[in-house]
């Protein structure tokens, strides 16, 4: 039981890769969001959790602030409570931004939304982009993981995906569907 919690807390705080995310997910009326997040290379773990963390501030930011303000009501006016649990969430967003410092600059992602059936070759293009180096990275990782690939030549196939994203060569935003931060 407690191997089995201490390895999705693990998995909460250091994600499944080294490198970043990448997900696709169908949205309304046929449409496919893509997205990729990519951490610089040479990050440590410790870094990595921190940028993490301050990226994932308004999930666990509405939570913290729920279970403020339903503990605090107990004690308290419901407006004073709702008052106290937005300055505990705020604090702890600002700790979460300071603690990652510049290395929260340096993440690179890009999403795109692809509309179905789409005839907007620069969204595909990203999209195809955003597949194509997660795609990489996920068999980088695999043969990591077999032995089959070392550390070095693992983080310069990262290095080489995260300049892939950077925003002078990456396809230029366009619109509401696509984005390159």
């Amino acid at each position: 039981m407690t191997y089995t919690i201490k390895r999705l807390w693990q998995l909460l705080l250091d994600g499944d890769t080294e490198w970043g995310t990448l997900a696709i997910r169908p949205q309304r009326w046929g449409a496919t969001s893509y997205r990729i997040v990519m951490y610089p290379p040479g990050i440590t773990a410790e870094q990595r959790r921190r940028v993490r963390l301050w990226r994932g501030c308004y999930a666990w930011g509405a939570a913290l602030w729920l279970c403020a303000t339903a503990v605090l009501s107990g004690f308290t006016t419901p407006w004073t409570a709702v008052v106290i649990a937005s300055a505990i969430t705020a604090a702890a967003g600002a700790v979460a931004g300071a603690r990652a410092k510049d290395t929260r600059k340096l993440v690179r992602s890009a999403e795109v939304t692809v509309l179905s059936p789409d005839t907007d070759r620069a969204a595909l293009a990203r999209a195809r982009l955003i597949v194509t180096i997660g795609a990489a990275m996920t068999k980088v990782d695999a043969m990591r993981n077999d032995g089959t690939l070392g550390l070095t030549q693992h983080e310069l196939m990262w290095w080489h995906a995260y300049e892939q994203l950077d925003r002078n060569t990456a396809i230029p935003s366009f619109g509401r569907y696509g984005v390159v931060r």
